[in-house]
């Protein structure tokens, strides 16, 4: 889940890169008002304002972690995520610079739910508003969420954000974000059987929305609809390399029915009977 104003709703050492001499990619934990960029939304202040004697900050090179524990696990993920995700839409520039992006992990439950009405959404585990993220950093367990489909998920959202100008489909953004969320942590066969459980939901309705579905049977068929177009739009090294264009092009307004001739499909009915070709061999 991401809301912005386009509408996007371990424990090891990182990597370093030497830049001039400074290593850029080092998780560094250090006092809020220490951090290179302290300056808060709303929300971020709503958010370290619950238990504010309990949060811990620290800073990569392109995200400022706040933490309850696992500081450490969390920044790795997130330089992790924002590498794998530049890389796959061809390393374009980043928008943002030396600017980073918060991320607020939340270790408890009861902390999360406190938080959660400041959102105005109820039935989440994270959501991301324009360069700031915040999730329930634990399983169901109470422990911390090795498996991290939440956090892959928005922080697909989250990297999206320092590279688009403009707004893109809401199908598109949350597709990219569930298809992430969901590769990065299963198998491609565990993958596809997990989306084929939903109920398929109309094309024509998904690449009309504006918002979100009502109910959650409708949300979650939504979001699997939405990768399982992501991934027919990837499923080859050469399908992959046209997504950027894609995105490109559905950004600077060009119409869906047009930027299907990026894949070779004369418009929207070519793109519907190889998408469903694809659906029923590759989701039975």
């Amino acid at each position: 889940m991401s809301v912005s104003w386009w509408w996007s709703v371990l424990l090891a050492v990182l990597p370093a890169v030497v830049v001039h001499g400074q290593r850029t990619e080092e998780w560094v934990e250090k006092p809020f008002a220490q951090l290179s960029h302290r300056e808060l939304s709303d929300w971020g202040r709503a958010a370290l304002a619950i238990r504010p004697e309990k949060w811990r900050h620290g800073e990569t090179r392109h995200f400022i972690i706040h933490f309850f524990r696992n500081g450490s696990a969390i920044a790795r993920r997130c330089e992790e995520f924002y590498a794998e995700i530049r890389e796959f839409f061809g390393n374009p520039p980043d928008r943002l610079s030396a600017r980073k992006s918060h991320v607020f992990a939340f270790h408890e439950a009861a902390d999360w739910n406190q938080f959660k009405p400041v959102t105005g959404l109820s039935n989440v585990a994270g959501v991301t508003r324009e360069h700031e993220f915040f999730y329930l950093a634990t399983s169901a367990t109470g422990h911390y969420d090795w498996d991290g489909k939440v956090q892959a998920h928005e922080m697909t959202h989250l990297v999206f954000n320092r590279f688009l100008k403009g707004a893109i489909p809401l199908w598109l953004n949350e597709g990219i974000a569930e298809y992430f969320g969901q590769r990065k942590t299963s198998t491609t066969a565990e993958f596809r059987r997990r989306l084929s459980q939903a109920t398929p939901y109309p094309l024509g309705m998904l690449f009309e929305a504006t918002r979100y579905p009502n109910s959650v049977q409708e949300v979650q068929s939504f979001y699997a609809e939405a990768a399982i177009v992501v991934d027919f739009l990837t499923h080859s090294t050469e399908r992959r390399a046209l997504l950027p264009k894609f995105v490109d092009a559905l950004e600077r307004g060009q119409p869906l029915a047009e930027a299907w001739r990026i894949y070779g499909y004369a418009g929207q009915e070519a793109f519907e009977k190889a998408y469903e070709r694809f659906r029923k061999t590759r989701y039975r």
